[in-house]
């Protein structure tokens, strides 16, 4: 059965507010109950969607739809039985999304194709669980879960949704500083792949890929009133801690391979989780490549320009008793 309570609707406000920051969409009924297509295999009559998010492939004609199953956790709830009991349901409900007529009717674009996957969003609701969600899954997956063939489930951990948490609060304190503008003016940016151009490239969601990656790029119009200016700049949200300087070389190759670095105006790395060093660890990455470049090229000014700031984690905190009465 969905669940119901105050506490459960914790995630489900929590991953509205997250989710609708990186231009996805939330369609159908929520917290509703549909009826399962494979009952004799799965010993159910019915499957539950919490909420069903979809965002527009960046690359092809297509809507990536999500089926949600929120979990709202105290500490102590977080373990390998109750994770595995999640992914057990969630992999039935997988199945029968891409067979169930009553789903689609529900959540399917009827305008365009669409890719139906599966989430599992593990919200820790006392900010308390310290320990390592990773071996908690392992301990969970020790047997395999009886996903269907070309299913997916993408597993939201506590630090993974806290890191998100982090992200959103942080682009709306730069959209309210005017370093970000408006929402119409900036894009989550992906390369060209293969000569293969992102379909909206002004309209870009972060694909659930993006989400789980070490960094996320957003792509902003720096002179937005001016239709005819092609300037742009770029913020780069870095997930991990910038413990070493190899950390940041890996991102600055990929500034460089996609030409970001001579192409951007402005390049701006954000960094949640931060090491205490990991600015001094970013510096010293750039000063390597600086060494490849004679002192007057403009690559090395470009080298300079680029800032590297550390960012206040966020730690979202609910009223049970506020959640009631709303």
């Amino acid at each position: 059965m969905a669940e119901t309570s105050n506490i459960a609707i914790m995630a489900e406000k929590v991953s509205k507010e997250i989710f609708s920051e990186f231009f996805w969409e939330n369609v159908g009924p929520m917290d509703t109950n549909w009826t399962c297509v494979k009952q004799e295999k799965h010993k159910k009559t019915t499957h539950p969607s919490d909420i069903v998010f979809r965002y527009e492939d960046p690359y092809e004609q297509k809507y990536i739809n999500i089926n949600f199953d929120l979990k709202s956790y105290a500490k102590g709830s977080i373990t390998p039985t109750s994770v595995r009991t999640a992914l057990e349901s969630l992999a039935m409900a997988s199945e029968c999304t891409q067979l169930s007529a009553e789903w689609q009717k529900n959540y399917q674009s009827k305008t365009m194709n669409t890719d139906i996957i599966s989430a599992l969003f593990v919200y820790n609701h006392d900010n308390s669980f310290d320990k390592d969600f990773e071996q908690t899954l392992y301990e969970a997956t020790k047997r395999e879960i009886p996903l269907s063939m070309g299913n997916k489930i993408f597993v939201f951990s506590p630090k993974r949704i806290q890191y998100l948490i982090t992200i959103v609060n942080d682009i709306k304190v730069l959209r309210g500083d005017d370093i970000l503008p408006s929402k119409s003016n900036y894009t989550f940016y992906y390369p060209t792949l293969d000569r293969k151009p992102t379909r909206n490239p002004w309209r870009s969601s972060a694909t659930i890929e993006m989400l789980f990656a070490t960094w996320q790029i957003i792509q902003f119009k720096t002179n937005p009133e001016n239709a005819e200016s092609n300037d742009f700049g770029i913020i780069v949200f870095y997930s991990k801690k910038g413990e070493s300087q190899e950390e940041f070389q890996y991102l600055i190759d990929y500034l460089f391979h996609y030409q970001l670095i001579s192409h951007a105006s402005k390049i701006i790395v954000r960094i949640a989780n931060a090491d205490k060093y990991a600015t001094s660890n970013f510096s010293s990455a750039v000063d390597e490549y600086k060494t490849q470049f004679d002192e007057d090229d403009g690559i090395v000014k470009k080298l300079n320009s680029i800032k590297c700031e550390s960012i206040t984690n966020i730690v979202k905190d609910f009223s049970e008793i506020e959640i009631g009465m709303e």
